[in-house]
């Protein structure tokens, strides 16, 4: 049986936890809904869960804040220097 598409969440008090279920991970991403965050994690266009919580028919998907974080802003190529980063931002703007 197909899951209900839940809405985004987002955290109550302006904070966003370390660890998100998919519901407010949608939200930090910017998703409509968990429905459209699903079909972009089979696609690769969103990370997969970090871990499950929980146990037996009760574990549910968690992303971790930081591998979120890390997959929007990844850590630039060794050797490659963050001021030229900068400037190459700079060009596109």
């Amino acid at each position: 049986m197909p899951r209900r598409a839940l809405p985004p969440r987002y955290p109550p008090t302006g904070t966003w936890p370390a660890q998100m279920r998919a519901d407010m991970a949608a939200a930090y991403l910017d998703y409509r809904d968990t429905t459209e965050f699903a079909i972009a994690i089979r696609r690769g266009d969103a990370p997969p869960p970090s871990s499950l919580r929980g146990s037996g028919r009760k574990r549910e998907p968690v992303w971790c804040r930081e591998e979120l974080d890390r997959y929007l802003a990844p850590a630039p190529p060794d050797g490659q220097n963050d001021e030229r980063a900068k400037e190459d931002l700079r060009l596109l703007v």
